[in-house]
């Protein structure tokens, strides 16, 4: 197993910067939000970083941890559960985070910026909590 404790360590501050960024523009009011087209777009460009952070750390420890390698961002997030990096019921829950980031990507012209705001509201939290399971596996 040679995974790459410092690179991992780094896109996981990357991450953090990405989350200070997130909560700032999640307490946003909704309405403000919706109309202000600066600070959705920011918060989009953020929601992007953010989910693929998690899957390149993800992908990284499931191929070096488990020589597993995954075709598409979901399945990185659902062998992440698969392999008990994450908890299995998280992983689950948050694996449409992948398919959130290809509509951002693929169909930008026709993202709801509702959407956008309510996956806003969550997604600080659940970044955390990937980074925090990430650290606990890099402990063992």
């Amino acid at each position: 197993m040679s995974i790459d404790k410092e690179t991992i360590k780094e896109r996981l501050g990357k991450l953090s910067q990405v989350i200070k960024l997130l909560e700032k523009y999640r307490s946003v009011s909704r309405d403000d939000f919706l109309v202000d087209f600066t600070i959705n777009s920011a918060a989009q460009y953020n929601l992007i970083l953010g989910i693929e952070i998690i899957s390149d750390v993800g992908a990284h420890i499931l191929s070096e941890a488990h020589e597993v390698r995954s075709k598409e961002y979901r399945e990185i997030i659902e062998n992440l559960g698969e392999y008990n990096i994450v908890p299995k019921d998280f992983a689950k829950e948050n694996a449409h985070m992948a398919q959130f980031r290809n509509l951002i990507i693929h169909q930008y012209a026709d993202v709801d910026m509702e959407q956008v705001y309510q996956n806003l509201q969550k997604a600080p939290d659940i970044f955390r909590e990937f980074a925090k399971h990430y650290l606990k596996f890099l402990e063992k």
